[in-house]
């Protein structure tokens, strides 16, 4: 808890004022980053927080973990069959209406072979794959 002296609890802003203000910054910022550098310790690392807003308008977008959190890629509509750089856990297509119905279909193997994973039309969201897509075909 800082401390408050005298002369700055009266109101009284003397020589010592700046420099008691510039203690009570420099504790508190060091706390602050104490906060920060030892907070991570108490668990293990997660991804960011992400969300279907983080896809821009008028797109396709994957991300390495559901819930939309991981690290997300942009898929180009109408690219027919594309390998994900990484398996994806949750898919969204922000592409809104009227406009061009684009469309993913998301594959469980690589080539667009194996089970539909998922299939988002216009302004629909997928936030779980289960089994992750490591392909998409995308077509207008």
């Amino acid at each position: 808890m800082a401390r408050v002296s005298k002369s700055a609890s009266k109101g009284n802003r003397g020589k010592g004022s700046h420099v008691n203000m510039w203690r009570n910054i420099r504790l508190f910022s060091s706390a602050v980053v104490a906060g920060i550098v030892i907070s991570p310790v108490g668990g293990p690392a997660r991804p960011a927080a992400a969300d279907v807003e983080d896809c821009r308008s008028g797109a396709v977008c994957g991300w390495s973990e559901p819930a939309f959190t991981g690290r997300m890629i942009y898929l180009s509509p109408g690219a027919g069959c594309v390998e994900t750089p990484f398996p994806i856990r949750s898919v969204a297509n922000t592409f809104g209406r009227p406009g061009i119905p684009a469309v993913a279909t998301v594959h469980a193997g690589p080539g667009c072979t194996g089970p539909v994973v998922a299939r988002v039309g216009q302004q629909q969201s997928r936030p779980v794959l289960s089994p992750p897509g490591l392909s998409a075909y995308l077509a207008w």
